[in-house]
């Protein structure tokens, strides 16, 4: 708490690296109040179940965009199990799929725009694109598609049929 507007300015400026998708600087990520400690403590229980709800989600996001133009989806090693708190595909044309999705009212993100060590919080350490080749290749194809645990198999089927369209769409180009 502060009175001092440029200190309060500096501060969630520090608490989000420069700000959300800049990462001017290395900063804090300490948000949590023993409140939200409390709550998550109760949601605690449920995140088995929320974390199977979302692997079915994958799962049909998978099924439904195997085949789907230039689509990557995510791959799990047979050895490994994967949470889904994001829900990120591959594509070369990720902003026009964007566009698209957005016009037919689907929300997507764009987690990391820029992959981490090419922000200029990092610019100090000289990276370059050869260091990184593959966070680098990939920082301009990745799309994160809707995902939650309650989302109803309509939602994800409405989701891939606009991807899908998109996809056909492209290919008679």
């Amino acid at each position: 708490m502060t009175n001092d507007d440029r200190l309060a300015d500096w501060m969630t400026t520090f608490a989000r690296h420069g700000g959300k998708g800049d990462h001017m600087m290395e900063g804090i990520n300490s948000r949590m109040d023993g409140l939200q400690a409390g709550i998550l403590n109760a949601k605690l229980p449920h995140l088995p179940a929320w974390t199977a709800a979302r692997r079915r989600v994958a799962a049909c996001y998978n099924e439904l965009l195997e085949d789907v133009g230039d689509v990557i989806t995510p791959t799990v090693k047979s050895d490994r199990d994967h949470v889904y708190h994001l829900y990120v595909i591959r594509t070369e044309n990720r902003d026009a799929l964007r566009e698209h999705l957005s016009q037919a009212g689907i929300s997507t993100v764009l987690n990391y725009p820029k992959a981490l060590p090419f922000y200029p919080a990092y610019a100090y350490l000289g990276h370059v694109p050869k260091n990184f080749p593959a966070a680098y290749f990939n920082q301009s194809r990745i799309l994160s598609l809707p995902i939650y645990p309650e989302m109803p198999e309509e939602a994800i089927t409405h989701v891939a049929n606009v991807i899908s369209h998109f996809g056909a769409r492209n290919a008679r180009k």
